[in-house]
C-alpha cells in the first residue's frame, strides 16, 4: 500500500511542476511598482471614505 502512495505522489508532483512551468510562460506580468501604487491608492481611498462618511 505504501508503494502505491509513493508513486502517485511523485507523478502528481511532476504534473504540478509541468503545469506551473507552462503557466509561467503565458502569464500576465504586472510591474511590482504598479501593484504598490494601486495598494497605496486603495489605502488612501479607504481613509478618505472613513473621514468623509463616518459610521458613528
Amino acid at each position: 500500500m505504501a508503494k502505491g502512495k509513493e508513486k502517485s505522489g511523485f507523478q502528481s508532483a511532476a504534473g504540478l511542476i509541468r503545469y506551473f512551468d507552462a503557466e509561467d510562460e503565458t502569464a500576465l506580468r504586472i510591474d511590482p511598482r504598479i501593484v504598490l501604487l494601486l495598494s497605496v491608492f486603495a489605502m488612501v481611498l479607504v481613509y478618505l471614505a472613513m473621514f468623509l462618511f463616518p459610521l458613528s
